[in-house]
């Protein structure tokens, strides 16, 4: 008797393991269950495509920056476009959460993957993205796309990280961003190419400025 309890345990516990790893198996298989690190799970945000993403990405090439340098920005009849403020979010190495707010940032639609072009000065939201493959996100508020204002992630990932680092002569010569406020720190410049992986637009649902009770 004490044979067939201690056989019967071992039999269902098999059977248990064969459910749960064959339940995990199937869960892994079936199209749509894996959510990548970088896609909402929010029922307040989509993720665009088609036309949608298409009509986005079209108004935030309009309202990007041209990068200017300083030499660019200072010569005769130079005006600046007008961009979009953004927000670059990374994380940082203790797991919360780096921003920076930034008007240097352009976004370009190509035939294949999307990109976006964004200049950090030194921080650590510059050094959480400066390597290849990092990903990161880019928050735009306030773009008016087919007559509606909406709010965007630009989620992506670095392609190429090239640093402009701090010296006399480069500043003197106007090299760095015409935004650029690292000179007393000697700090030097990021400028990030990344290819953009999703665009995700926030529902307007959700009210900003809005007290809470």
């Amino acid at each position: 008797m004490l044979r067939l309890r201690t056989f019967t345990r071992i039999a269902c516990a098999v059977f248990a393991f064969a459910l749960v790893a064959g339940l995990n198996v199937w869960a892994q298989a079936r199209p749509g269950s894996y959510v990548d690190a970088y896609s909402s799970a929010s029922e307040t945000k989509a993720t665009l495509t088609g036309d949608a993403f298409e009509a986005v990405a079209k108004a935030l090439q309009g309202g990007s920056s041209d990068l200017a340098n300083a030499a660019k920005a200072k010569a005769p009849g130079y005006a600046a476009p007008k961009s979009f403020i953004g927000n670059v979010m990374s994380t940082n190495p203790d797991g919360s959460v780096g921003i920076s707010t930034i008007t240097q940032w352009a976004y370009a639609v190509k035939s294949g993957t999307d990109a976006v072009t964004i200049q950090l000065t030194y921080g650590q939201n510059a050094l959480n993205l400066a390597e290849v493959g990092r990903r990161g996100t880019l928050y735009v508020p306030g773009v008016t796309v087919n007559g509606k204002s909406g709010r965007y992630f630009v989620h992506f990932k670095v392609a190429n990280v090239d640093v402009l680092k701090y010296s006399d002569e480069a500043y003197n010569a106007g090299r760095f961003n015409s935004y650029y406020s690292g000179k007393d720190g000697k700090k030097s410049q990021y400028t990030l190419t990344c290819d953009v992986l999703s665009i995700e637009e926030v529902s307007n649902s959700v009210k900003l400025g809005t007290v809470m009770p």
